[in-house]
């Protein structure tokens, strides 16, 4: 049995391409989970890297998560969509400013990611750095 065929039924997916609760794919799941190893497993067995869960999330939604910056590259490499908006109006671009995961922040900025995208509240990425880095310790 193969690491990606042991990690599948581990984590209670039928295949490589089969979806989990609220719609998570199994390259969400390893992505979130820091998995280098299945990411490229996935992404070799081709993987949809652009898939969508239920809120509208990517697998590097989740990667910046995990803020794992070699599966970042390895979506980014593979074709995600960096400046996907999810149904909340976030880009992960964002999220990583928001959460302040400055590595992760430059990384996308480096690979592309707009800085001018707003979310609904008006703020944009670089907003919610400056906001998050002026908050209190």
């Amino acid at each position: 049995m193969s690491a990606l065929t042991t990690w599948l039924t581990r984590q209670g997916f039928p295949g490589p391409r089969g979806r989990h609760s609220n719609g998570d794919t199994p390259l969400m799941r390893a992505a979130r989970q820091g998995q280098e190893d299945i990411v490229l497993a996935l992404l070799e067995g081709g993987a949809a890297v652009g898939a969508v869960n239920d809120d509208g999330n990517t697998a590097l939604w989740f990667a910046c998560l995990s803020a794992s910056t070699a599966i970042i590259e390895h979506l980014i490499q593979a074709g995600t969509p960096i400046d996907h908006i999810n149904d909340d109006g976030l880009t992960c671009l964002m999220q990583a400013a928001a959460r302040n995961r400055p590595a992760i922040v430059e990384l996308l900025l480096a690979r592309g990611a707009a800085s001018d995208v707003c979310a609904p509240d008006g703020r944009s990425a670089l907003d919610m750095r400056r906001r998050r880095s002026r908050a209190p310790a």
